[in-house]
């Protein structure tokens, strides 16, 4: 890094450029694991939603 303590847009484009590098950001492994990881959580709020559905109307702190 150029200039000191401070951080220049090229210092910062260039430090965003290496950790793109780094995770493989645009790879089809990682789109693809992404994709899978999105999926999942979906999945899983839905399935949250149907157990909140399935236990009845929520019912506010001190009131059972």
């Amino acid at each position: 890094m150029m200039g000191g303590d401070r951080m220049t847009e090229k210092d910062l484009a260039d430090m965003i450029k290496a950790e793109e590098k780094r995770l493989k950001l645009h790879d089809p492994e990682f789109l693809q694991r992404h994709r899978e990881i999105m999926e999942t959580a979906d999945r899983m709020r839905r399935e949250n939603k149907k157990c909140l559905c399935q236990t009845g109307p929520l019912t506010k702190a001190g009131n059972p």
